[in-house]
């Protein structure tokens, strides 16, 4: 539940199905190389929009070799308000 803090009402949905789909068994994930870039900020009537591009290599498995990874994340916070930024989207860029 703690996720649901840094996470908009429906990608919150999504992951929760997801972690309902494996049985609600932890999944663990080695972060082996991180780069982040800033593709685009935009504001809207309501709310801020910022476009994040996550890529590196990451370990799902442990004793597994290395994947590559390449992720846009799309977060969002109120124009007005004390609201932060949270994720509301992820996709997949390769």
């Amino acid at each position: 539940e703690d996720i649901a803090n840094f996470t908009s009402p429906e990608m919150f949905a999504e992951i929760k199905m997801q972690y309902e789909e494996r049985g609600r068994n932890a999944q663990r994930t080695d972060v082996v190389q991180l780069n982040a870039e800033l593709l685009d900020v935009n504001s809207e009537a309501e709310r801020h929009v910022a476009s994040v591009r996550f890529f590196g290599q990451i370990r799902e498995e442990e004793r597994s070799a290395p994947e590559a990874f390449d992720e846009v994340w799309h977060l969002t916070k109120p124009a007005a308000g004390d609201g932060g930024w949270v994720v509301a989207g992820i996709q997949q860029a390769a």
